[in-house]
């Protein structure tokens, strides 16, 4: 039973699928406490929000598709469906699990046997949020910023490495270097978007409080790391969205922000419950990180881990529908076999994937034009 004063919002996180009822599993479990009960809705329009922002999901079944339009006559012509070419070689699902086994040895991590793709998945993007990628980025200061002064020079290496595109890991959380716990799941980070930097490579009594993106670093505030309300700090949100109000997501409106002491600020984080922070201007965030689910996990990462997998297979559909068309492209007649990979060399590769055909040393843009 959930005290009073909480929204529960309970639907699974599966792109493209209806998701009324109540869900079990603690990892797609998203509880809002709040007191106003539109909450939840509010919370729902925005993930849906920042998933459209990120892309259509693509959908053959449905007919539209960003990209690319299946060959009508490859498509069947009945209830029946259509028979794959027996000699066609693919498997997306176990590409991505070798592109992820590869990739993560540059956030600290290892992929498990013994968890699921999907878990994997989740495990990997949430380590990719957490280290950054080696990459020169500009340095931004809020007004607020108070250096420790014995942290002063510090402070001066710690930006001029930032700035030439150094090594940040050993700055970062003790989980991911010490502990090698890159996957473990950042409360302040999930929730606010918000890192944290050691001012030296073995650790330090303050932090420095940082969003950090692919291009830029805009340091918040200097605080101390074992007091642990500073990890429910709202102050740090404040300078966020008073500083640089486009860098923070996750704005509401129509849901009022929760005046809590940090003890139950304190409280809630302790069982992943997310909840509304009002600014001083009466600007609304929830969960500009993204938002905590019930077992700890960032919301967008198991989102983005579902909508992966399903891209995964739907481009798989296209490919198997169209076999006969990319065997004249590559140039590989039946009944030889035809080995086809998905590569993720591009960002967007949902919207144009590459395929690698082995035999032919070939790489092949899935376009219109190929599967005609």
């Amino acid at each position: 039973m959930l005290p009073a004063g909480t929204a529960v919002l309970r639907w699974r996180i599966r792109p493209g699928r209806s998701s009324n009822g109540i869900v079990k599993k603690r990892s797609r479990t998203f509880v809002i406490h709040s007191s106003n009960p539109y909450a939840a809705a509010a919370a729902m329009g925005m993930a849906v929000a920042r998933n459209e922002s990120s892309g259509n999901y693509f959908d053959p079944i449905s007919g539209a598709m960003p990209g690319v339009q299946p060959d009508p006559l490859a498509q069947p012509q009945s209830s029946v469906p259509s028979k794959a070419d027996p000699m066609l070689k693919v498997d997306f699902r176990a590409d991505w699990a070798g592109f992820i086994r590869r990739d993560m040895t540059a956030y600290c991590l290892t992929f498990r046997q013994s968890r699921t793709i999907k878990e994997n998945t989740d495990r990997y993007l949430n380590a990719r949020r957490r280290v950054p990628r080696q990459a020169a980025r500009a340095i931004h200061e809020s007004k607020e910023l108070r250096i420790p002064p014995q942290y002063a020079n510090d402070y001066s290496a710690l930006t001029k490495l930032i700035r030439e595109g150094g090594n940040l890991k050993p700055y970062l959380s003790r989980d991911i270097g010490k502990k090698n716990s890159p996957d473990k799941n950042d409360p302040l980070l999930n929730r606010d978007g918000i890192q944290h930097l050691h001012f030296r490579r073995r650790g330090s009594d303050d932090v420095l409080f940082a969003k950090i993106t692919n291009t830029d670093v805009f340091v918040v505030q200097a605080l101390p790391h074992d007091h642990p309300q500073v990890w429910v700090n709202t102050s740090l949100l404040q300078i966020l969205h008073d500083n640089w109000p486009e860098t923070a997501k996750g704005r509401v409106t129509g849901i009022p922000g929760e005046p809590l002491p940090a003890s139950e600020r304190l409280a809630l984080q302790y069982r992943n419950r997310n909840f509304a922070t009002a600014m001083s201007d009466g600007t609304v965030y929830l969960s500009p990180g993204g938002g905590v689910m019930e077992s700890g996990q960032c919301y967008d990462d198991s989102v983005a881990s579902d909508r992966i997998l399903r891209h995964l297979a739907d481009w798989q559909r296209v490919v198997e529908d169209n076999a006969a068309n990319l065997r004249a492209a590559l140039g590989i007649p039946s009944p030889e076999e035809l080995a086809l990979n998905l590569t993720f060399e591009n960002e967007d590769w949902w919207r144009a994937p590459i395929l690698y055909a082995p035999t032919k040393q070939a790489k092949l843009s899935l376009t219109p034009q190929t599967i005609r």
